[in-house]
């Protein structure tokens, strides 16, 4: 018999492979994690037979492992800072738990299954191929990963995810402004709105920096209004009086200028405004 049939020890460990799903590709939940946290998914998943081995599981018969940052960083050739960057992208796409076990002991990390969907589906079965020219090829009568179908019939497979951690800071900066800008057409339930004058929006735009802020600096001066409103028994639309707005916006511009007084020092700035 030719010694080429037989397997040898050296050439067994040179043919093992990490598994790397799919769907960290095609679902739009998974794409936007670093190619760096979709290794260390497959690494981790690696560790599942030895947990098996060491009988890791929990009462509820779940499966847990123990794989320190050390060992991570070893693994990935990275610092423990993007080490533990990595493990937070996997846990804020839902595909691990980390589990605090107590002083001086290492953490359980739980992963856990992706999410795959009809879309995902598609693309991995319409992947392309290439023939024995190098040139891309439709497989079948499947179409090209390119040509998914994106209008309304398929919009119940698509997932809308507007998290902050899909823009960059600039991306963000410019909705956040977007949004306080227009924040007098949607921030009130008023049916005249905010009535505010322009300079007063573009004051208050200036000084804050996202909706939040807004809506919580606009909601104290209508609360404002409200409670002159009934402390006298009076009703007064903002809008049909002009003099009253100025006056409003020249108290908001001495309001933020006495918070960057250095002779005031405010402790509670809501109570002051």
């Amino acid at each position: 018999m030719s010694e080429d049939k037989y397997y040898y020890s050296e050439q067994v460990y040179s043919e093992t492979f990490y598994q790397l799903p799919k769907v960290l590709f095609t679902n739009q939940r998974y794409k936007k994690i670093s190619n760096d946290a979709k290794v260390a998914f497959a690494l981790l998943k690696d560790r599942f037979n030895y947990s098996i081995r060491n009988h890791w599981i929990d009462k509820e018969n779940r499966i847990y492992f123990i794989f320190t940052n050390q060992e991570l960083m070893s693994l990935l050739n990275n610092q423990e800072k993007k080490v533990i960057k990595i493990k937070k992208e996997l846990e804020q796409v839902g595909l691990l738990e980390q589990k605090r076990m107590g002083l001086n002991q290492p953490n359980r990390l739980y992963l856990l299954r992706p999410e795959v969907e009809a879309t995902d589906i598609y693309l991995q079965a319409n992947a392309e191929t290439l023939d024995n020219s190098g040139t891309v090829k439709k497989t079948g009568n499947l179409y090209n990963i390119n040509s998914l179908d994106t209008n309304r019939y398929n919009i119940d497979t698509a997932e809308l995810d507007f998290s902050t951690e899909n823009y960059s800071k600039a991306e963000i900066q410019k909705q956040n402004q977007d949004l306080i800008e227009q924040a007098y057409k949607f921030l009130t339930n008023d049916e005249a709105g905010i009535p505010f004058e322009p300079e007063t929006v573009k004051l208050i735009s200036l000084w804050t920096n996202n909706p939040k802020q807004v809506r919580k600096f606009i909601g104290i001066i209508l609360n404002a209004r409200k409670a002159v409103q009934e402390e006298h028994n009076i009703s007064f639309i903002l809008d049909d009086e002009p003099e009253l707005q100025a006056k409003i916006t020249q108290t908001i511009r001495r309001y933020f200028n006495a918070l960057r007084s250095d002779d005031k020092k405010i402790r509670n700035q809501e109570n002051y405004l």
